[in-house]
């Protein structure tokens, strides 16, 4: 579901029989996203956060208040994480203007490799700093190979680095060591934008193809 007025991608990942679910990058406050989690009577198992930007944790304290779960984002995001005045500041906005509110709730306990356990898969953490110290990306494995790229990579582009912690050189690296090593099948589903593939990046992603 797309949510909030900078259109994040928030992602619901559940089984349909046991209906245990995780959620991505709930970024806005979106009474549509709470009515869908509502109807469909999920056991959401956690909140899982690939960086620590506004657009990206701004509608977790809504859920919480209806899913109580464990929140689960990298450390090195902490300051970026526990100061979303500070971001919305940047912008000349208030954290309400952008549907955002202060999450209260959050382990940064994420770790490279770390994995979630789902119906017949798994999800494992890859550490991706680059848009921000402490981005990561989710790579589910199983039958259907997919990876949750938040702001690190998208369809023809990467991440800004422009903003506090980013860095240019960083971001390459992560996506060259990290992202670029998997088969081009596996589908990139970003944290804006369009889906994608890593052999299309590989190809023609103008930040990653070598003159």
């Amino acid at each position: 579901m797309v949510v909030g007025p900078i259109q994040c991608n928030c992602y619901i990942l559940h089984d349909p029989v046991s209906l245990k679910a995780f959620l991505i990058d709930p970024g806005a406050e979106s009474e549509d996203l709470l009515v869908h989690l509502q109807q469909r009577k999920f056991d959401l198992q956690a909140i899982l956060v690939t960086h620590g930007h506004l657009d990206h944790v701004g509608g977790i304290e809504m859920v919480l208040e209806e899913f109580p779960c464990p929140v689960y984002y990298h450390s090195a995001d902490k300051p970026l994480y526990d100061n979303l005045l500070m971001q919305a500041q940047l912008f000349g906005m208030t954290p309400r203007q952008l549907q955002a509110r202060q999450p209260k709730a959050g382990e940064g306990a994420l770790q490279h490799e770390q994995t979630f356990p789902m119906e017949g898969a798994e999800l494992q953490v890859i550490h991706t700093p680059g848009h921000t110290p402490g981005s990561v990306c989710f790579q589910m494995t199983g039958e259907k190979k997919v990876v949750f790229s938040g702001d690190t990579l998208f369809e023809g582009s990467i991440g800004r680095t422009d903003l506090w912690g980013g860095s240019y050189d960083q971001i390459i690296q992560s996506i060259q060591e990290r992202l670029m090593v998997l088969e081009d099948t596996v589908m990139i589903l970003p944290g804006h934008g369009a889906e994608t593939m890593i052999g299309a990046e590989r190809r023609y992603n103008p930040f990653l193809v070598t003159p």
